[in-house]
């Protein structure tokens, strides 16, 4: 049986993505469980980012990581429940909350470093299994988008005659 995916194409692109997306944190919150690590996979990249830039606030957490505020906000309250970061007032702008490792924290920072060494040795070998740096593929992917992004491609494409043709013959 063939999966639906090829049969709608690359217009679905979406839905592949996200479903890689879920594979990828499925395995990552089991292997992190099997580890005792006390992240959560979609947690890993707030509190490495905290272990790389201590004391940055929840906004500059999100914009760096592309979350939303509320994402970083909830999963920082999560981890401080679990005693991985404290989070203080600025005291340049008493309005931002600052994050901090905890020495636990510290410790699941660098544990989550070695998984996620462990990590990219697996999506190495698969990306040779398929013949593809589906990483950098897809960062290539987004600077692309980032440089002329979708919603003007769709749009250009649908405006220019080539696109008119094809509704024209429908």
């Amino acid at each position: 049986m063939t999966d639906f995916a090829d049969e709608l194409g690359p217009g679905y692109l979406n839905l592949v993505v996200r479903r890689v997306a879920q594979r990828i944190g499925a395995s990552g919150d089991a292997y992190f469980r099997h580890k005792g690590a006390a992240s959560a996979a979609a947690s890993t990249a707030v509190l490495t980012y905290i272990a790389r830039h201590d004391g940055a606030s929840i906004a500059d957490i999100a914009a760096a990581l592309g979350y939303t505020h509320q994402a970083v906000a909830k999963a920082v309250q999560a981890m401080e429940d679990a005693k991985l970061v404290r989070s203080i007032a600025s005291e340049r702008d008493l309005r931002k909350r600052v994050v901090s490792l905890t020495r636990e924290g510290k410790r699941e920072a660098a544990e989550l470093d070695l998984m996620a060494e462990t990590a990219a040795a697996v999506f190495r070998d698969v990306f040779e299994e398929i013949g593809v740096d589906l990483f950098k593929a897809l960062r290539d992917f987004e600077r692309a988008t980032d440089r002329a992004p979708l919603l003007g491609r769709l749009l250009e494409l649908d405006a220019s005659p080539r696109s008119r043709r094809g509704k024209a013959g429908h």
